[in-house]
């Protein structure tokens, strides 16, 4: 098994998730951490933790072109493994999560498995985050299972190596510079509607599992809003990959300027204070700005129509 760990510029949450993954009840596992075009010193930190107490490597490789999909990419393409698991540079692993990924390989019909995601807050969440979901922090605490799934997230979430290779791999997915987020995509879900569609069975196992820091900028009005941006995004994405429907200017004008109205509507409820308008503005800007953007954009509808983004 590889454990993948992509990062980008978070190397004091690295430094635990790599302890994290050291400290596992499992052997014959490497680690290998991807460097997403960091600023900061990930390679000093992957290097001190070169060889532990029982000689496991911990390996390092750089990855310059940003984006998520690209580092994991990246992280495939240097695995010795036949299972792949990924898990995100702000979460620490149970010390049972790669023997409780591990056990359900044993069955040729599993594609992927996934597990738990239980937050680590730095402070006592506020009230109001209650009424999202919890997909906005990336929680999955579901307490039923081993049970087939739709969908798993992507900081949790294993797949063969194989099957990665032959589906083409992620979709496009985060990109820590924002000017970059029109050409996310819908990531790890993408490439579980491709598992489902080759034939191949998602498990999710609520004995997986990984606590997902989430520090207090996350837990504010602005960080759901940019949240909410994302999702829009990822939903107009999905909207034209998946339906084909053609770069139409006038119908793009049309669907803009139905969400342009929305946004408008919520943007004036907003001033009441009230974050769930907030929150909505910023989804229907996202959908709004998208619509119109394809029009100009040939990047952006390449990017739709991509199959392949690993070769």
């Amino acid at each position: 098994m590889s454990v993948i760990i992509p990062t980008h510029n978070r190397p004091d949450l690295l430094r635990n998730t790599i302890k994290s993954v050291l400290e596992q009840n499992f052997e014959n596992y490497e680690i290998i951490v991807v460097d997403n075009a960091c600023s900061q010193d990930t390679e000093k930190i992957a290097r001190s933790f070169a060889i532990d107490l029982h000689q496991r490597s911990v390996g390092y490789i750089c990855e310059p072109h940003p984006g998520l999909h690209n580092a994991r990419h990246a992280g495939a393409r240097a695995a010795k493994g036949d299972i792949l698991l990924y898990i995100d540079d702000d979460v620490v692993a149970d010390k049972d999560l790669l023997i409780e990924t591990f056990k359900y390989y044993e069955d040729p019909s599993v594609g992927c498995v996934g597990g738990k995601i239980l937050p680590k807050w730095e402070i006592e969440p506020p009230d109001w985050i209650k009424s999202f979901p919890k997909w906005y922090l990336s929680i999955l605490d579901d307490e039923d299972g081993p049970k087939e799934v739709q969908w798993l997230y992507g900081c949790n979430f294993s797949i063969r190596r194989e099957l990665l290779f032959n589906l083409g791999g992620f979709n496009p997915d985060a990109f820590g510079d924002r000017k970059l987020w029109w050409y996310r995509g819908d990531g790890e879900i993408g490439l579980l509607r491709k598992v489902h569609h080759a034939g191949k069975k998602v498990l999710y196992n609520p004995k997986a599992i990984v606590w997902h820091f989430i520090p207090c900028a996350r837990m504010t009005a602005e960080y759901f809003e940019d949240r909410a941006f994302r999702s829009g995004i990822e939903s107009s994405y999905s909207k034209y990959r998946y339906s084909k429907e053609a770069f139409n200017a006038v119908k793009l004008t049309f669907h803009a300027s139905v969400f342009g109205i929305y946004w408008g509507a919520h943007t004036i409820l907003r001033l009441r204070d009230n974050i769930k308008h907030k929150i909505d503005a910023s989804y229907n800007k996202a959908r709004c700005l998208y619509e119109l953007r394809l029009i100009f954009d040939k990047d952006l509808r390449r990017t739709i129509r991509e199959d392949r983004w690993l070769k």
